[in-house]
């Protein structure tokens, strides 16, 4: 009988010294991981390049195209969290609608010396070096009447990847519209295969990282398994 509360004390003073050593390493690996991954919001607009002029969007049933090409660039007006960072992007295409694309490259953030303005011998490095991006996993949109115009909001679904490589989730949206038209038009257009061009947007993006609470419940299991092999060390 002694023996076994022996085991029980030693195995109950083993659980209770893992729980804060188990829960202070996750939440400093936590720690580490929000101020690297990227978190917070978004808002942008189309940019400017000097010659082809205002970045534009071609809307088709199936995809979403930018001009100009290569670089298509963004101006962002306002952040929340370590987006403060950036003040411009590159945006990409969407490439389907109809279907799940794993891995669509879409926004590469980074600065440049007029917020989304692509002058002569402006350095644009930042923004296509593949470093702190938004990848798309899926997209949708929705046509809306609005008076006399056609709203269109786009859906995106995807996550964030910082300089350093850690993952965030995310999500966002583009909205843009079609002037003097009706949703009937406009769907009649794209269902003939036809497009719609020449099209101004904004958009926002946001990224989110792991609660603490859900940290918390991954320390107590790490504090569960280092209880685990200690009975068993104990036995």
């Amino acid at each position: 009988m002694i023996g076994f509360k022996s085991k029980l004390l030693n195995a109950t003073l083993a659980f209770t010294a893992a729980i804060p050593l188990a829960t202070a390493g996750m939440f400093t690996s936590a720690g580490s991981a929000q101020a690297a991954a990227l978190n917070g919001e978004i808002q942008f607009n189309g940019g400017f390049t000097a010659g082809p002029g205002s970045s534009q969007i071609t809307f088709s049933q199936d995809a979403l195209t930018f001009t100009p090409q290569p670089i298509t660039p963004i101006a962002i007006g306002s952040t929340t969290g370590n987006f403060s960072a950036f003040n411009s992007g590159n945006i990409g295409n969407i490439i389907s609608f109809s279907s799940k694309v794993a891995d669509n490259p879409f926004i590469d953030f980074g600065s440049l010396t007029y917020p989304g303005f692509i002058l002569p011998g402006t350095d644009t490095s930042s923004i296509t070096d593949g470093l702190n991006t938004f990848t798309l996993t899926s997209s949708s949109y929705k046509l809306n009447q609005d008076g006399l115009n056609v709203g269109i909001g786009v859906a995106l679904f995807g996550y964030f990847t910082s300089a350093t490589g850690e993952i965030s989730n995310g999500g966002g949206n583009l909205t843009f519209q079609v002037n003097n038209a009706s949703v009937a038009g406009v769907n009649s257009i794209l269902s003939s295969g036809g497009s719609i061009s020449n099209l101004t947007f904004s958009g926002g993006t946001f990224a989110t990282v792991p609660e603490p609470a859900t940290l918390l419940g991954l320390g107590i299991v790490g504090a569960g398994m280092v209880m685990s092999r200690r009975r068993k060390t104990v036995a």
